[in-house]
């Protein structure tokens, strides 16, 4: 298993275009992609946009 960490930097976090592109960028994999906000312990579907939008990421978190 691969894991990597990434800062948000865009003012407005994760909102709906954002994650609308990670989406349909990893979609396309055939790999389970799991996403984590630090400090949460929910890891959400990265293929889903409402699970990824759900985490409610801001500008700063990792």
């Amino acid at each position: 298993m691969k894991e990597f960490k990434y800062v948000v930097t865009d003012a407005q976090g994760i909102h709906a275009r954002p994650a609308g592109i990670l989406v349909k960028a990893i979609a396309k994999k055939t790999s389970d992609i799991k996403i984590k906000k630090a400090g949460d312990t929910r890891e959400v579907n990265a293929k889903s946009i409402m699970a990824v939008m759900s985490l409610g990421v801001k500008q700063g978190n990792e």
